[in-house]
């Protein structure tokens, strides 16, 4: 059974578009914390720390209208939940078998090479 429902289409790629414009404010917030550093801004702009939050609020606010007013952007969104629609999840059993053969193996893997390193470091430390 599936989360994803095609009757869901709006909804889910707004959330998509509302995740992604937060990680961009994020991500403008800093850019401009890095920018008063280097420039010292604090000591320039009076509240500065209102003003980084506004430009980055800014930011990501325009571009979400920018992508939502962008024809070609909704209609690549709902291209690609269209496809998201068409993927076969695996079910909870072969999630968990698969999960702990990867820990396995790489336990195995693991384990090889600690042996491997073991043995040339005492090599190395006859040598030298």
């Amino acid at each position: 059974m599936s989360i994803i429902k095609a009757e869901d289409n709006r909804k889910w790629t707004s959330a998509f578009l509302v995740a992604c414009c937060f990680i961009l404010t994020f991500a403008t917030i800093k850019f401009v914390g890095q920018l008063s550093e280097w420039f010292e801004l604090e000591a320039k702009i009076n509240n500065f720390t209102l003003v980084k939050q506004g430009i980055g609020i800014l930011v990501g606010a325009g571009m979400f209208f920018a992508i939502l007013n962008s024809k070609k952007a909704v209609s690549y969104l709902d291209e690609v939940y269209g496809e998201l629609l068409k993927v076969i999840w695996p079910d909870r059993e072969s999630v968990v078998k698969l999960t702990i053969g990867i820990v396995i193996a790489l336990i195995i893997v693991s384990s090889i090479f600690l042996g491997v390193d073991f043995i040339f470091s005492k090599i190395l430390g006859l040598l030298y």
